[in-house]
């Protein structure tokens, strides 16, 4: 079946404010902040790539003591209500750190820059609380290098970052790299 966005290239400009929030539409595509009702597809987004081990899984207590973190990108591709095709959060771990978490796009809308304009979003966000410094734990660095991200080793980050590995059930065998991005540049 061919839908009518699978050519188009989904792009926002880099630079969001509130009013973006309300009624950013694209294509069909609409950034916006979670809400409650969002979670059951976020999980099922979120847990398509635990079960490949390329993020960590999450279960519902999570997400609804986190909601507020999360933002979605929600598709309105002919269908009642739009599903939920993209999501990720901003965690703030203390005053001046916070960490990009589970950043997914569903498989048939990868390369649109959801995941870039997620970023770009969160990071946005995190520089209007006074978030210094922002970062993430990825397989797929590309998106965050792209985005002005600096890899680097999780013993090379501030301890209360990594400290938050310990509870990972990758913790021993972990392939992903951190990503850092310093939000004075």
């Amino acid at each position: 079946m061919h839908h009518k966005y699978a050519e188009r290239r989904y792009q926002l400009e880099a630079g969001f404010g509130e009013e973006d929030l309300k009624g950013l539409h694209s294509g069909g595509l609409t950034l916006r902040r979670a809400r409650v009702s969002d979670v059951e597809e976020i999980l099922a987004l979120v847990n398509s790539y635990a079960s490949s081990n390329l993020m960590l899984p999450r279960g519902p207590e999570y997400l609804y003591e986190n909601i507020r973190d999360f933002v979605v990108v929600e598709a309105d591709v002919g269908r009642a209500p739009p599903r939920i095709v993209a999501c990720g959060s901003l965690h703030v771990l203390w005053e001046d750190i916070a960490e990009i978490r589970s950043l997914a796009t569903h498989p048939q809308f990868q390369h649109r820059g959801l995941a870039s304009q997620i970023v770009r979003y969160l990071v946005g966000e995190g520089r209007k609380v006074g978030i210094k410094k922002v970062f993430a734990f990825s397989t797929m660095g590309g998106i965050f290098e792209k985005l002005g991200f600096k890899p680097k080793r999780k013993e090379e980050l501030p301890s209360k970052v990594w400290g938050e590995c310990i509870r990972c059930p990758k913790y021993f065998c972990c392939d992903e790299t951190g990503f850092i991005l310093d939000c004075a540049d």
